[in-house]
């Protein structure tokens, strides 16, 4: 039943995640989004099986909801597979407890989200898709500048630094989220340059492009959700594993 419980809030929480930033990738037809840091969240703080099942649905409910329903498919089975994976990962990785090892995992992923976000999310940015089931929307727009992605990176390192410190953040869960991000990156790639390309009339290698953004992708949602299940820990709302 509490499984059960947790598997609606997460698949909520995916789907919100993932309509509520969308950057339109005009060479694939695919969207930037921050759906990934909740199906982390529930690899984090649940079990393999609501991770798997809150990405799955709800990213796939997202992708056509908002105008992106060539995915869907694709998309059910790719973020099923990464949760399941993230869970299971998070698993085996916190079995041991390494505070150097944690330290320098997050550091190396915290570097790297601020090399992304200066690099690619500087400047002007759109917010919320363009369309919700048959209702057109206006999206905003918003400056964002280099400092800022400075000063939110910083913040929110804190915070997963904090969690090291009291072995809430054990060992390589970093790393494991990115493994299971990785498989993410490699399953759009391939949807992208046998199926959805094709069929779209974009020559199919432009799904290369497509794989530095979906790595960001994967990046953000680690970068977002370490520092959230930090919290719900420390503050009892999750027990500690």
């Amino acid at each position: 039943m509490r499984r059960g419980l947790e598997a609606v809030v997460f698949t909520v929480l995916v789907y919100v995640a993932t309509v509520a930033l969308q950057i339109y990738q005009p060479v694939t037809g695919g969207y930037f989004n921050l759906g990934e840091s909740m199906i982390y969240l529930a690899a984090l703080t649940s079990s393999p099986i609501v991770a798997a099942v809150a990405g799955g649905v709800g990213a796939s409910l997202a992708d056509l909801t908002t105008g992106y329903a060539i995915f869907a498919p694709a998309t059910f089975v790719i973020k099923f597979a990464e949760g399941y994976l993230a869970g299971v990962l998070i698993g085996l990785f916190r079995r041991t407890r390494q505070k150097a090892v944690a330290a320098a995992s997050v550091g190396a992923v915290y570097a790297l989200g601020l090399y992304y976000g200066v690099s690619y999310w500087a400047g002007r940015v759109m917010l919320g898709p363009s369309s919700w089931l048959w209702f057109s929307l206006s999206s905003s727009e918003v400056f964002i500048p280099w400092y800022g992605w400075l000063l939110v990176t910083v913040l929110l390192g804190a915070v997963v630094v904090y969690g090291v410190t009291r072995y809430i953040v054990k060992s390589l869960e970093p790393l494991a989220l990115l493994i299971a991000g990785s498989l993410m990156v490699a399953g759009y790639f391939l949807y992208e340059y046998f199926v959805s390309n094709p069929l779209t009339g974009r020559p199919p290698i432009n799904a290369l492009y497509e794989v530095p953004v979906n790595i960001g992708q994967a990046v953000s949602g680690v970068i977002i959700s370490l520092p959230v299940a930090v919290w719900l820990y420390r503050a009892g709302f999750v027990k500690q594993k």
